[in-house]
């Protein structure tokens, strides 16, 4: 009988042993990470971070465990690893570089990324998976909050830019419009009230929720404590 020469993904044999081919080209080093983060995104979805195993992940990548151990120490890198793609896919990056102008003009821009990065059917899946395993994993939301962070540190540099105010008020302000325009659109479509994606009535909203926020923030006393 033939020997089996089918290889995997990563360049191994279909055993899971190690074949002489060389280090792979940049390219092909690229692809076979995608490969991995698209197989962790579809198995933590499917079962959950309790359910996924990096077995299986890798088993569904098409790779052996050495290699997807190379590319995340533990499950919990693995599943950071994901979310940061998926944000940096669904344009969160966008949200520092929007350009100058009117404050509620680049508020709009701002809201319109958060929606399509919040609002994502992927994202919208991690979040519920997050709920589901907050008893279980009380530090993975902690774990992934980078993304929301930067998203707010955005927010706050546009807004300082809007005269002098404190340091405090400004981040306090940030975290209130992320919160004001893309939470409740975020938690509705979760919750399957509203699907996911951003329809003409969830715009609608966001950009209603900007107004709101502007006329509280034009309002607000440049001295005022920015909270308790």
């Amino acid at each position: 009988m033939a020997a089996d020469t089918s290889q995997r993904a990563d360049g191994s044999g279909s055993d899971g042993s190690a074949r002489p081919t060389g280090r792979p080209s940049r390219e092909a080093a690229e692809q076979i990470e995608a490969t991995m983060l698209d197989a962790a995104l579809a198995t933590f979805i499917e079962a959950g971070f309790q359910g996924a195993s990096m077995e299986a992940i890798a088993r569904r990548a098409g790779v052996t465990k050495r290699t997807l151990y190379r590319r995340a120490r533990t499950k919990s890198d693995l599943f950071v690893e994901v979310v940061e793609r998926l944000a940096r896919q669904s344009g969160m990056p966008n949200l520092a570089r929007v350009e100058a102008g009117p404050l509620e003009q680049r508020l709009q821009a701002a809201g319109e990324i958060l929606l399509g990065w919040l609002l994502n059917p992927h994202a919208i899946a991690l979040y519920r998976m997050i709920v589901a395993e907050a008893a279980r994993q009380p530090g993975l939301a902690l774990s992934v909050d980078g993304p929301f962070q930067r998203a707010s540190t955005a927010i706050a540099a546009i807004l300082a830019e809007d005269g002098a105010r404190p340091a405090e008020t400004v981040r306090l302000g940030a975290d209130m419009f992320v919160r004001l325009v893309a939470g409740e659109a975020l938690d509705r479509a979760a919750q399957g009230i509203e699907p996911a994606g951003v329809s003409d009535r969830t715009h609608a909203r966001a950009m209603a929720a900007i107004a709101f926020f502007l006329a509280g923030w034009r309002s607000w006393p440049a001295s005022a404590p920015s909270s308790p």
